[in-house]
This record gives C-alpha cells, sequence and structure tokens, in this order.
C-alpha cells in the first residue's frame, strides 16, 4: 500500500503536467505582463504636430530632422521641447477604459483641456484622478491614465515650443546693430567693428555667438505695453531684417522680438555677453 507521501508527490506531478499542458495550449502568459504602449506610433516617424487649448492653436512640422512652428509664427522651435511631447506615444498604462462605456463629463473629457495631434492621431488631454494624480487622456475610443507631465508644457503655449535662442542657428547673420556697438562682416567676410575699438576677433565673435547660442531662461509673450530702453537690429543674409527691443537690464536682462510677439528672459550678469563689450576683458 502506498504511503501517503508517495500519493501527494504523484498528485503534484499530475498537477504539474496539467498546468504545463494548459499553459501550451491556450498560450497563457505567466508572470507579470508589460503594459503595452497607448500608441503604435514611433516618435521618429511623426512629422506634423498641432497643439490646441483655450489660448492658442500652434502647429508645427518636421523639417530635415529639425521642427519649425508653421503657425501662429513661422520660427524654429525648441527640438527638446517638441521631442519630449512625442514621447507619449510610447507612453505604458496599465488604466485603461472604454470610452463609450463611462460619462466622459465625469474625467473632463467632454470638453478637454487640450488637445494633442500627431500625425493623424488625435490626444485629448481631461481631469486628473484624484488618486495618484494622473490625468485622463483619451485616444479615438479608449482613455488611459496616465502620469501629467504633457498638459503642463502644452499649457505653456508659444513660449513652451518656441526656440529659446535669440537668432536660433538657422539664420546666417550679417551684421548686428546694438546701442553701443555695431558690428558686420567685411570684404573678407571676417567680423569687424563699425568704429574702430580695443576689442579682440574673439570677443567680438563671442557676443555674436551667444546671440545664437544661448537659450534665455524663459520666453513670455511680448509685453507691448513696456517702454523700450533701446532698438536692436540684426541684418540676415538676403536682406531680412529682425528688430529687437532692449527692455530691460535689471534685475535681468529682457530682449523683446516684437515681429513675432516674443520675449526672452536673461541674467542681469550676461550683459557684456550680448548686448556690450567690456575693455577689462582684453587678454594681457
Amino acid at each position: 500500500m502506498l504511503s501517503r507521501r508517495w500519493i501527494i508527490n504523484f498528485l503534484l506531478i499530475v498537477l504539474i503536467v496539467l498546468f504545463t499542458y494548459i499553459g501550451n495550449r491556450f498560450d497563457v502568459k505567466t508572470g507579470y505582463q508589460t503594459p503595452k504602449s497607448i500608441t503604435g506610433l514611433k516618435p521618429e516617424l511623426i512629422q506634423t504636430v498641432k497643439i490646441r487649448t483655450a489660448d492658442a492653436i500652434l502647429s508645427l512640422a518636421r523639417q530635415d530632422g529639425l521642427w519649425f512652428l508653421q503657425s501662429p509664427i513661422q520660427w524654429p522651435a525648441n527640438n527638446i521641447s517638441v521631442e519630449r511631447l512625442l514621447k507619449i506615444v510610447s507612453s505604458e498604462s496599465d488604466s485603461r477604459l472604454d470610452a463609450g462605456e463611462i460619462d466622459l463629463a465625469t474625467l473632463g473629457l467632454d470638453f478637454p483641456k487640450a488637445m494633442l495631434s500627431l500625425n493623424d492621431t488625435n490626444v485629448l488631454f481631461g481631469a486628473t484622478n484624484n488618486i495618484g494624480g494622473r490625468r485622463y487622456t483619451m485616444i479615438d475610443s479608449t482613455v488611459y491614465l496616465l502620469p501629467d507631465i504633457h498638459l503642463p508644457l502644452l499649457s505653456q503655449g508659444l513660449p513652451g515650443v518656441v526656440d529659446r535662442r535669440l537668432l536660433p542657428r538657422n539664420f546666417r547673420l550679417q551684421s548686428l546693430k546694438l546701442p553701443e556697438l555695431e558690428i558686420g562682416r567685411d570684404a573678407g567676410n571676417q567680423w569687424q567693428l563699425a568704429a574702430p575699438g580695443e576689442f579682440t576677433s574673439q570677443q567680438i565673435e563671442r557676443l555674436l555667438g551667444n546671440w545664437q547660442g544661448l537659450e534665455a531662461s524663459r520666453v513670455r509673450q511680448f509685453d507691448s505695453g513696456g517702454t523700450p530702453r533701446q532698438k536692436i537690429e540684426a541684418l540676415l543674409e538676403g536682406g531680412e531684417r529682425q528688430e529687437f527691443f532692449l527692455m530691460s537690464i535689471d534685475p535681468e536682462i529682457v530682449i523683446a522680438n516684437p515681429g513675432i510677439g516674443l520675449q526672452y528672459h536673461f541674467r542681469a550678469d550676461l550683459y557684456y555677453e550680448l548686448i556690450d563689450l567690456r575693455d577689462d576683458e582684453n587678454p594681457a
């Protein structure tokens, strides 16, 4: 007669064989299942972006691997900010609801706070969940709960996605007329001051480089109610002119570009990096 231990071992073997058969027969997945991405889009294949909020509609397009605003202004975009937005297509969520089975009004999706269009895919942003602060987000007929990291950027409007440099590098600068300086290219295509000064070519090139390479700490809509201190004019290749206003130098430098309706904010200690040259910077 079989002992109780043999019977238990026999039953365990039978159960293992049975569960193995069921798993293979019906393709049962065991263990933790990784949530699937909310879209099948790949960020690198997205060519157009449209942002709709209560305050603005922005359109962007990819050109030669870089992002450019198409409306309301035609201007280079901040590629890092746009790429951050594109990462939403690869987001994963373990919370999914069928839009037809819930009241969209209770989730803030009947009148969404913003809509992000990526190629032909629309992403709607509703209210936040009381637990965890995640945001209800709808794509097609499915509602997801995602970390609330995208709507804050969308809500910034134009300042959130525009290039933060005064003159992005795709502009070919020919001359720059500052309050106390005028810099232009000579016959040999070298930078020269209009009036002789005790400044090196490295100082001049650094200042011009800052106009095309230094990013503002923040960008805001142009405050047309302010009084400009000075006018600055940049001449670009092809004859295009960009006019700037020096609005403030303390407690921060504020340079406005009224043509695109934006103003750029820099630290006050960058005055001799953007506005003027300093004699004591000459090498000994």
